[in-house]
């Protein structure tokens, strides 16, 4: 963690012990900061109760913890309290409040303090820009082959990345790929629409899934911290496809705006590794050491544009509805996106009481929706993995019953274990033999007539047979549950696997058995996951 101290002399915050303009002393008030601009101080005036004007000639900053700092001083923010305020009062006492003359006045000040700011803190400036450009330096010598790309969320660590990475490889026309969730602020969009406008040599590439947001959490339930299935279908999934369309043989190295002090599972990241999520991408972090007021110390300095989210008090501008948002976030998207904000939250309400919620409205705006796991409540959750029953006295076949009727789909997923052969079987029981690649001799042997739903599944290749039966069910969870997500997609290192016409398909002869499609989720299957009701339970 960083230390930001203040000096008094020239009303600014300081990042080292004493102020490189005046040689005074500075006192220490925070860990990490950023600043308040004149639209959020309108904002924080009618919340506080404060007269007009009040904050508008003041150098006001935000720490953590839930602390303002003005002219140097703490003060607490109890924002629990204030999200229980009148929304539509706020709205209107913005709108009346809100005048050109204002925000023209609060940014004369503004700026001027945000130039001292930069005046004090030069040299950290110099430092934190050398270290990104060894990283990026470092990354671009790992492989000539590499297709380079900034991955552009319209943020501001994005926005910040995307400058340094153009501007180490001294070339303004880096692929830039941004993926549209569908659920992103409008303020971003008009940035984006700015950006692209501004940088018209940057190959601009938009990623965007064809589910429905809402029609996808009608079927599975809203997302939640534990299963954000939405990063999967609505960014991963169609981003990985981005990818392969770009370059389907060639490595891709992605420049992200990652940072560690984001959260304790970032803080463990390296500057340069391999993805986890998408098989053909290198990810590289040029700022994974910067904090907050590193960012925006870089933005001030090289007069960049960015999303005008963060002048309304917006701390992270991803998906408005996303789970791990802060209850203060949601709270802005009431008052500045109701046409956004309320419908989402009337859905979840909706939910709650379908799963049987006491008090649905508490269960809602406490912010308890988004800590649900499963698919408990939910109509189209499932109890256990599947329904099955072993085979008579052969303890290495067993019978499913099976949600979803037999079809010709089903053998898709079980193209990983091995070659699918339908002339070997007697087709009067519907017999469908899963070959082993190199030797041809039989692994399983699938039983199941088209319409019916009995599947009786015979593992012949008895060597590793309960890890092998596991993979089947694995298999078998994610015929019943496939929504045609795109996670499966994203984690084949061949890109064997397709989600063309509506459907879920495998390429036998770009397939390598590695089984990666199967093993990357729990369950097997991402929605499968999601919706049972007790984990590990097995019907």
């Amino acid at each position: 963690m960083k230390n930001i101290f203040w000096c008094k002399q020239c009303n600014s915050p300081i990042l080292t012990p004493k102020c490189k303009v005046c040689n005074t002393n500075g006192f220490r008030v925070a860990s990490d900061i950023r600043p308040v601009f004149p639209e959020e101080k309108m904002l924080l005036e009618i919340l506080l109760q404060y007269p007009q004007g009040y904050l508008s000639k003041k150098s006001v900053w935000y720490t953590s913890g839930n602390l303002l700092l003005v002219d140097g001083k703490t003060q607490p923010l109890n924002k629990g309290a204030l999200e229980k305020l009148d929304i539509c009062k706020i709205r209107e006492e913005l709108s009346r409040k809100k005048s050109s003359y204002y925000l023209d006045h609060g940014y004369s000040f503004f700026n001027n303090n945000m130039q001292t700011f930069l005046l004090c803190n030069r040299e950290r400036i110099s430092k934190i820009e050398f270290e990104a450009f060894e990283i990026v330096e470092k990354a671009k010598r790992l492989d000539k082959d590499f297709v380079p790309i900034v991955s552009f969320s319209g943020g501001k660590d994005s926005t910040v990345v995307s400058d340094i990475v153009r501007r180490a490889y001294a070339n303004p026309s880096i692929i830039h790929a941004f993926g549209n969730t569908t659920l992103e602020l409008p303020e971003t969009l008009e940035y984006i629409s700015r950006f692209k406008e501004n940088n018209s040599k940057i190959p601009f590439i938009e990623s965007r899934s064809k589910h429905d947001f809402i029609n996808v959490c009608k079927k599975i339930g809203p997302p939640s911290r534990v299963m954000r299935w939405c990063c999967t279908i609505f960014k991963t999934g169609p981003i990985s496809q981005t990818f392969t369309g770009i370059s389907a043989t060639q490595p891709i190295l992605t420049y992200y705006g990652i940072r560690r002090s984001e959260s304790s599972r970032r803080s463990k990241y390296n500057v340069i590794e391999k993805s986890p999520k998408i098989s053909q991408q290198t990810v590289v972090s040029p700022i994974i050491n910067w904090n907050d007021v590193d960012i925006w110390l870089y933005i001030f300095e090289r007069n960049l544009d960015f999303n005008s989210s963060y002048r309304l008090g917006f701390s992270r501008v991803g998906c408005w509805a996303c789970p791990s948002n802060s209850s203060w976030s949601f709270f802005l998207t009431r008052i500045y996106h109701p046409e956004l904000a309320e419908p989402w939250r009337e859905f979840l309400i909706s939910v709650a009481k379908e799963m049987g919620k006491p008090d649905p409205v508490e269960y809602v705006d406490s912010g308890n929706w988004k800590a649900r796991q499963g698919g408990n409540g939910l109509e189209s959750s499932y109890k256990g993995i599947i329904a099955s029953r072993p085979c008579g006295d052969d303890p290495f076949a067993t019978t499913y019953k099976l949600a979803r009727p037999i079809e010709n789909s089903l053998y898709e997923y079980f193209k990983p274990f091995g070659i699918i052969s339908f002339t070997q079987g007697r087709s009067i029981l519907g017999e469908v033999f899963v070959l082993n690649k190199n030797t041809g001799e039989p692994i399983m042997i699938l039983q199941g007539l088209p319409g019916t739903n009995d599947l009786k599944v015979k593992i012949v290749n008895q060597n590793n047979y309960t890890l092998l039966s596991q993979r089947v069910n694995c298999q078998i969870r994610k015929y019943q549950s496939c929504i045609l997500c795109g996670g499966c997609p994203s984690i084949c290192p061949t890109k064997a696997i397709s989600l063309a016409s509506g459907e879920y398909k495998i390429n036998e002869n770009k397939c390598i058995g590695c089984l990666k499609c199967i093993a990357n989720f729990d369950t097997g299957c991402l929605v499968s996951k999601v919706l049972q009701t007790k984990k590990g339970e097995v019907k």
